[in-house]
């Protein structure tokens, strides 16, 4: 690939999806054709065991060595109890271990099949070539049924959990409330929330936490955690400054919620965030491999590509009001899920931890 002006090799998992992506000079198209369709249709799995214990290494010190680590598993454990979402994507230890190449090949075949996979391909290549590479070196991929779609959905929470990490690392805060698929009507208002929320300087609990009260050194916000294809979580991330109780910095941040529902959002910052949105929307545009990776996600989670494009629409839509209601609907106290990391010293609320 490299010898061949290929640029940006790299592949990830995430809890959606097995995404593989490079970049190629457009009159290499006909090669990449050949050499993927190979690939998907031919693997070899050279050094199998050797990239096992790689992976297994990479867990180890991901999580195992990390105080955050351990805790982002616990949490999302404890806040699904049926869907995989909460099994993590990389597996168990004892998984890994036990991992062979029959059935590394076996997973290979039940799953990476034509009807399974998405390609997208973006620059100076015309949709005849395309196809015509696609029919070419392409045709030996399997024809086999995709697994069939998932059936397990998780249940309704109906109490607060918490999972508390006593450890002298630097303290952390996880809220997770549970939110609609990327399909559903809905999860753009989301989207918005959270980036008024703890997307900036300019979002509400930023402005409160960390610049006003100076209690936290960060706060992110986001839904789509740790997937966007099912029911998900709306999370919050707080990361409390030194010598700050995370607990009594919990407290700040439900106050602060409180204090968005009475007061809500004005027109003006909903506006900014629409033109943020398109901006970034542009930016994507503008790479080619950025703007593949969106479209290939968007068609595997969404079922449809166009739906990237269509989601500028949908977030110029949005309503205040919107907003209010996903609020109201989702950041109750019976539908979120609490992981932290305190010091040994600080003890959890009565009937609460773990």
């Amino acid at each position: 690939i490299e010898q061949n002006g290929g640029r940006g090799v790299n592949a990830f998992t995430s809890n959606d999806a097995t995404v593989y992506f490079y970049s190629l000079p457009s009159n290499r198209f006909e090669l990449w054709a050949l050499m993927e369709g190979g690939r998907m249709a031919h693997p070899v799995f050279r050094e199998f065991y050797k990239e096992r214990d790689v992976v297994y290494e990479e867990r180890r010190l991901r999580y195992e060595s990390s105080p955050t680590g351990r805790l982002f598993l616990e949490f999302v454990t404890a806040a699904f109890q049926a869907h995989p979402y909460g099994f993590g994507g990389i597996g168990f230890p004892s998984d890994l271990k036990s991992f062979s190449r029959t059935e590394g090949e076996e997973f290979y075949r039940r799953n990476y099949v034509a009807k399974n996979m998405c390609v997208a391909v973006v620059g100076d290549v015309k949709e005849e070539e395309a196809k015509a590479s696609a029919e070419r070196y392409w045709s030996d991929l399997s024809d086999a049924q995709a697994p069939p779609p998932l059936d397990t959905v998780e249940p309704e929470q109906k109490a607060e959990r918490r999972v508390i990490l006593e450890d002298p690392a630097q303290p952390f805060i996880f809220i997770g409330w549970h939110c609609p698929a990327a399909t559903d009507p809905t999860f753009p208002a989301y989207q918005a929330l959270g980036s008024l929320l703890g997307g900036g300087d300019f979002a509400r609990l930023n402005k409160r936490l960390v610049k006003e009260k100076k209690i936290a050194v960060e706060v992110q916000a986001t839904p789509g955690f740790p997937g966007q294809k099912y029911p998900n979580l709306f999370i919050l991330v707080v990361v409390p400054a030194a010598g700050q109780d995370p607990l009594a910095v919990e407290k700040e941040v439900y106050a602060a919620l409180d204090s968005v529902r009475s007061t809500g959002f004005t027109e003006e910052e909903l506006d900014g965030y629409k033109v943020r949105t398109r901006a970034q929307k542009i930016g994507i545009a503008e790479s080619n491999s950025s703007l593949a990776l969106e479209l290939a996600q968007t068609q595997e989670i969404m079922g449809d590509w166009r739906e990237w494009f269509r989601d500028i629409e949908r977030v110029q839509a949005l309503k205040v009001d919107d907003l209010t209601r996903a609020m109201g609907r989702t950041l109750v106290k019976s539908n979120r899920t609490v992981g932290m990391i305190v010091h040994a010293a600080s003890e959890s609320p009565a009937g609460g931890g773990r």
